[in-house]
């Protein structure tokens, strides 16, 4: 009777741990580009790092993986986006400075 629940807290806290090793940590930086028209940060497009735009300045936990963003670049031809790919590491610390045009990919290795 009581090998199961044991077998029940094994797999939950092999889960966590799994789960702790997959996590990276973003940092969208909340500075507004210069000559970026007004709301830039709500004009970008990417849904996946909406909850880390959303909360920029503070550590927010991601996935590891590419991400694709589209970044408003009215400097060029207004309304117009600029399509990005982003790649963030397993086990880091990702900063992201988001430029008109462009952004910016500072990536440290964080060690836990």
């Amino acid at each position: 009777m009581l090998r199961i629940p044991r077998l029940l807290l094994g797999a939950v806290l092999l889960n966590a741990t799994a789960g702790a090793a997959l996590a990276a940590e973003l940092i969208v930086e909340k500075d507004v580009p210069l000559h970026a028209k007004a709301h830039f940060f709500e004009r970008v497009q990417a849904a996946d790092l909406a909850n880390a735009i959303a909360k920029r300045g503070q550590v927010v936990d991601v996935a590891p993986g590419e991400y694709h963003l589209r970044v408003p670049c009215d400097s060029m031809v207004p309304g117009s986006f600029t399509d990005i790919k982003v790649t963030i590491d397993e086990k880091s610390l990702t900063r992201l400075r988001l430029t008109e045009c462009g952004v910016e990919v500072n990536s440290q290795e964080v060690r836990r």
